[in-house]
């Protein structure tokens, strides 16, 4: 795996991590509790994540892209959905608005994004030539990882209390857990 590829692949992996961290800092610190619909693309996110990690910590593959791919499709299908159907029911009471953008939009455009980016690694990568491969991380691609599991488990969390052991409300109004 070249340097090029690792890197842009921690990028990535980067990129994932700072759309969960501001979407948990959008959970606690704003109060701004995640619909039913918003907790699947959340998960989408995470399970991208989880392709860009492979791809930095065991090397690149093309089943690690397709991790990705599949991952950010499902959830541009989901954010696509809660798109339409804020628009066909004129629903003011959607999620929180960054840069004028409500937050599913920017998921569908950031799982757009993730799509091309994927796709064009696939095109440009020499992953497909045979021989020895480095697939040791450097020391910020550890950490990247490290910090990417730590948020992962978070987001159980955070699931755990926004829903419970039961199934998820479609507009959660309090927390089913108490965390305070």
């Amino acid at each position: 795996m070249s340097l090029l590829a690792r890197g842009l692949n921690v990028v990535a992996l980067a990129a994932v991590i700072g759309v969960l961290i501001v979407l948990l800092w959008f959970q606690f610190a704003r109060g701004e509790l995640p619909c039913a619909l918003c907790l699947v693309q959340r998960a989408a996110f995470i399970a991208a994540g989880l392709g860009f990690l492979l791809n930095v910590r065991f090397g690149s593959s093309e089943s690690h892209y397709g991790i990705v791919i599949v991952s950010a499709m499902g959830g541009a299908a989901v954010a696509g959905r809660q798109v339409l159907l804020h628009i066909a029911t004129s629903s003011r009471l959607s999620g929180p608005v960054v840069f004028g953008v409500h937050f599913e939009t920017w998921a569908l455009i950031a799982f757009c994004t993730i799509v091309l980016f994927c796709g064009a690694m696939l095109f440009v990568e020499s992953q497909f030539v045979e021989g020895v491969r480095d697939v040791r991380p450097h020391a910020l691609a550890q950490y990247a990882s490290w910090l990417f599991v730590v948020i992962a488990l978070g987001y159980a969390v955070s699931a755990l209390l926004v829903c419970g052991v039961g199934v998820c409300a479609e507009n959660p109004t309090g927390y089913q857990l108490p965390w305070k």
